[in-house]
């Protein structure tokens, strides 16, 4: 079994590992250690789901997500409910307390605009009608204001990354203008790299993280690996 066949398995196993999702329904091709998936899920969630459940799964270098949500006629909601359903998540959400966050939705696809005050409560509204009933799709369009120092954003941006067990500091290089992160270097998998992403775009004063990173996983047969 090659390499690449036997990366497929591993990810089949973890799609069908994951309750959140029905993984008879998604289909693997990889190729070069890239993992396509296609099919149809249920709901948004369940395409998130399989999303991340690809990502932990080691040797994974990168992810191309085609699967298509296809709603059973028992989840659809008009677009005015579904605005109301966001509405409420997003003011129950504590972390995203006075938020100035604006909703609309068309054919089921979930927009949320205006602005907030860091990346996280940027990140956060996405959270919270993730697994909103009826949604087909979500776009983030909202905007985060930033009022730290370039210097002071790579600074916490790289500390932070030392307290993380699963980041190696070393392997990341951290550029800053404005509020606009941009990470490149080479970690070892995927979720690595989620970790970096998601620890820089927490960071306070960060708008917008470019990912750069590439994903070079030791694999058995490399020379001088365990």
């Amino acid at each position: 079994m090659n390499t690449d066949e036997k990366l497929r398995q591993q990810v089949i196993e973890e799609l069908r590992w994951d309750s959140a999702l029905k993984a008879d329904q998604v289909l693997v091709q990889v190729s070069d250690g890239i993992v396509t998936l296609t099919g149809n899920v249920a709901s948004h969630a369940e395409r998130w789901h399989a999303e991340q459940a690809v990502a932990h799964v080691a040797g994974v270098v990168d992810l191309i997500n085609q699967i298509d949500v296809v709603l059973p006629s028992s989840h659809v909601r008009t677009d005015s409910d579904l605005v109301a359903a966001a509405v409420a998540a997003l003011q129950w959400n504590t972390s995203l307390a006075d938020h100035r966050v604006k909703v609309s939705v068309a054919d089921g696809w979930l927009v949320l605009g205006g602005e907030v005050d860091s990346e996280h409560q940027r990140q956060t509204a996405g959270y919270a009608v993730r697994y909103l009933q009826g949604i087909k799709g979500i776009s983030n369009d909202i905007v985060v204001k930033t009022q730290a120092s370039a210097q002071t954003i790579k600074t916490d941006i790289e500390s932070a990354f030392r307290r993380k067990a699963i980041i190696d500091a070393h392997g990341i290089d951290v550029r800053v203008e404005g509020g606009d992160v941009t990470l490149s270097g080479i970690v070892g998998s995927l979720p690595e790299r989620e970790m970096a992403r998601l620890t820089a775009s927490s960071t306070a004063g960060v708008l917008k993280v470019v990912d750069n990173l590439l994903v070079a996983p030791i694999r058995p047969d490399t020379p001088g690996s365990i």
